[in-house]
C-alpha cells in the first residue's frame, strides 16, 4: 500500500500570495487538482514539506472570449469544464477533444488544463515505487546518474505526456506566468519545453513560476482542428502517442496546416516543412502526403508502454485519421 506522505497545505487567496508563500516556504510545491502530484507524492518522486493550493485563488478559473476571437482561459479551469464547453467546441473543437481524452471522468472533474500543462515528464523508469526504483539503481530524471532507455549519463528522455499541450502548441498558445519575486510575463508554449526531460531541465521557467492563464489566439477563416491519442485502454491511462491537427481551408483549398506529435519525447514536435502545402488543393493524396511526413518525424523512444516502432508507425496511422476528420478526405 502506498502512503501518502505529511505535510502542510496552505492557501492562499491571489496569484502573487500563492508565489510570495511557495518563495517563503522549504521545500514546497505548488497543487491545484492533485491528480498527478499526489500520486507521484505516495511514489516518493517529491518529498514536499508544504503544498500551496491553488484552489482557494481568486479568478483563477474561467473561459472567455475577447472582441477579436481569441480565447482566455483560466489555468485554474477544470478539464470537465473544458471537455463541456459548447464555446470552446464551436471556436477550437481540437482542444476540446484533447481534454475529453485526459484520463478519466474523475480525474477530468478535478483536473485544470494549468496542471495539465505543465505536467512532469513522464518513463517507465521513473513513474514508479521508491523500492521499484531503489532496485533498479534509479534514473537519471529521479535519485541517479543513468538514462536507461538511452543508456546515457547526458540526457533524460521522458516523454512529455499531456493531451492538450500538442493542441495548444498547433494552436500557437501562450500562458499567462507571474514568476518569483512577482513578475508577470506571457510566454509562447513554442518555446517552452527543452530536449531534456528532467523536472528542473524541462521548462524555460523556473519550477517556482505560476501558471495563471492560457491564451489562445483568435482562430483563421475556416479553422478545423482535431487530436488524436494512442493508449492501452480507452480511459485513464496516459498517451503512448498523441497527434494534433490544425488547419484552416477556404472551400476545397488548404490555407496553412500544423501538425503536432505528443507522448514521444521530452517535448511535443512540431512536423517540420508544412509551409509548402498552403495552397494545395484538398484530396486524399495530400491528407497521404501529410500523414507521411508525421510518420517520418515521428521518433518514439522507449519511455512508455509500448513498441517504438509500433507507435512510429501509429503516427503515421493517427495523423491520416484526423486529416480525414479535419479535410473530409
Amino acid at each position: 500500500m502506498l502512503r501518502m506522505p505529511e505535510f502542510q497545505v496552505h492557501l492562499p487567496k491571489t496569484a502573487a500570495e500563492a508565489v510570495s508563500l511557495r518563495a517563503s516556504l522549504p521545500n514546497s510545491l505548488y497543487v491545484a487538482g492533485g491528480t498527478d502530484l499526489l500520486p507521484n507524492l505516495k511514489h516518493e518522486l517529491h518529498h514536499p514539506e508544504h503544498l500551496v493550493s491553488l484552489s482557494h485563488v481568486e479568478g483563477f478559473a474561467g473561459l472567455t472570449r475577447a472582441a477579436d476571437g481569441s480565447l482566455a482561459i483560466g489555468a485554474g479551469t477544470t478539464l470537465y469544464d473544458l471537455e463541456t464547453s459548447q464555446l470552446l467546441a464551436d471556436v477550437v473543437p481540437g482542444l476540446a477533444t484533447a481534454a475529453g481524452l485526459v484520463a478519466g471522468p474523475q480525474h477530468r472533474r478535478m483536473g485544470t488544463i494549468g496542471g495539465n500543462v505543465m505536467l512532469d515528464t513522464r518513463c517507465l523508469f521513473y513513474n514508479q515505487s521508491w523500492p521499484w526504483r531503489k532496485a533498479l539503481g534509479s534514473c537519471l530524471k529521479s535519485e541517479g546518474t543513468w538514462c536507461h532507455v538511452i543508456g546515457s549519463d547526458k540526457s533524460c528522455v521522458a516523454a512529455q505526456s499531456s493531451d492538450t499541450v500538442p493542441v495548444l502548441v498547433a494552436l500557437d498558445a501562450a500562458i499567462d506566468v507571474v514568476l518569483p519575486g512577482g513578475e508577470a510575463r506571457r510566454v509562447q508554449l513554442r518555446g517552452l519545453w527543452t530536449k531534456d526531460g528532467r523536472l528542473d531541465r524541462n521548462k524555460a521557467l523556473p519550477s517556482d513560476a505560476l501558471v495563471t492563464a492560457i491564451h489562445v489566439p483568435a482562430p483563421a477563416p475556416g479553422h478545423r482542428s482535431t487530436y488524436r491519442k494512442v493508449r492501452a485502454r480507452q480511459a485513464v491511462d496516459y498517451p503512448q502517442l498523441g497527434v494534433a491537427v490544425v488547419v484552416s481551408v477556404d472551400a476545397d483549398v488548404l490555407r496553412s496546416v500544423e501538425l503536432v506529435i505528443g507522448a514521444t519525447m521530452p517535448f511535443p514536435k512540431r512536423v517540420d516543412g508544412l509551409e509548402g502545402y498552403a495552397g494545395r488543393r484538398i484530396d486524399a493524396a495530400l491528407a497521404d502526403e501529410l500523414a507521411e511526413k508525421v510518420g517520418k518525424q515521428a521518433r518514439p523512444q522507449p519511455q512508455v508502454h509500448g513498441d517504438p516502432d509500433w507507435r512510429r508507425h501509429l503516427a503515421k496511422v493517427e495523423a491520416r485519421r484526423a486529416l480525414a476528420t479535419v479535410l473530409g478526405v
